[in-house]
């Protein structure tokens, strides 16, 4: 339990107790984290967590409820990912209650976590105060996250030859996931996805991550060769029936300014379209420009976007 005194209300102190929500209270507390949504956005995240929940993929160790008087005012909802960061969505508060209760939880649980750094993301919808986040939070704006998604039609195929050999893994093995690893960190230098977050991310734990983010299968992973020169990487999942993901592409520096993203892209489209998925999803920082215009002349529309702040750890 902690007693909170609100600048400006020298008289006023607030006792707001924060915990984890027992299996009971889960959807409650859910409930108030994401009211800022539409009903029917409402209704698909609520039942894709309490799924997550369900098939022990999550625990409630990162979901937080803030109680006054035993009322509930706020919460937050948290989880530790495999690349070594703990991503939330911007902690919901009544009017009137201050936030810095929940972020003294979100330390605690990211440091038992180890976790590098806190990403938190922001709804478009969603009402808060940047300042504050800031401030009391002690995050800082990096970007908009743009979330694409391009249709694609039965028996795609290329109008013109690939440059690059897209040579999917053998396996999964230490030495093979050790040289993808390799080449994953090259493709780091100076890229524009995120500059700040990819300059200290932990690579293997990235790698790890981009593992156990869906149906993981080695032969959506590629390693992109240019006569005979590994150049770089396309990593797609299999993320939902009638969905891939394109959920990582790089080069290293020397290949890149040569129109192969564009191949890269087109490759990715022409997978799903074998796969015989009508959707080929993924995402992007509004401030990667060249990658922003490459999705668009591919046929990818933009359908949401969040806002995107990190906590260095």
């Amino acid at each position: 339990m902690r007693a909170v005194n609100v600048p400006g209300f020298p008289r006023l102190t607030f006792m707001l107790t924060i915990t984890n929500p027992a299996e009971s209270e889960l959807e409650a507390v859910l409930q108030v984290a994401f009211r800022h949504l539409s009903p029917d956005e409402f209704s698909i995240r609520i039942g894709a967590i309490m799924q997550q929940y369900q098939s022990e993929q999550i625990d409630l160790g990162g979901i937080f409820q803030a109680k006054h008087e035993n009322r509930l005012v706020g919460a937050m909802y948290a989880q530790s990912r495999p690349d070594g960061a703990v991503m939330l969505w911007v902690p919901a508060i009544a009017e009137g209650f201050p936030l810095e209760p929940m972020f003294e939880s979100l330390t605690q649980f990211c440091r038992s976590k180890n976790a590098f750094a806190a990403v938190a993301l922001a709804d478009r919808q969603q009402p808060f105060s940047e300042r504050t986040l800031c401030s009391a939070g002690q995050f800082q704006f990096l970007s908009d996250l743009i979330y694409l998604a391009a249709e694609i039609a039965p028996n795609e195929t290329p109008n013109e030859p690939y440059r690059l050999k897209f040579v999917p893994l053998e396996n999964d093995s230490d030495d093979v996931m050790n040289d993808l690893t390799r080449l994953v960190k090259e493709t780091y230098r100076n890229a524009l996805d995120f500059p700040d977050l990819m300059q200290i991310a932990p690579v293997e734990q990235v790698v790890q991550g981009y593992k156990t983010g869906g149906l993981f299968r080695p032969d959506l992973w590629f390693f992109l060769r240019k006569e005979d020169v590994d150049v770089g990487v396309l990593l797609l999942t299999d993320a939902a029936p009638d969905q891939i993901e394109l959920t990582y592409m790089g080069l290293i520096e020397s290949a890149r300014r040569q129109g192969l993203s564009r191949e890269i892209v087109r490759f990715s489209r022409e997978i799903t379209s074998r796969e015989g998925r009508p959707l080929l999803l993924t995402s992007v920082d509004e401030k990667n420009i060249p990658a922003c215009q490459t999705y668009l002349s591919h046929g990818f529309k933009a359908w949401d976007r969040k806002k995107v702040y990190v906590r260095f750890l």
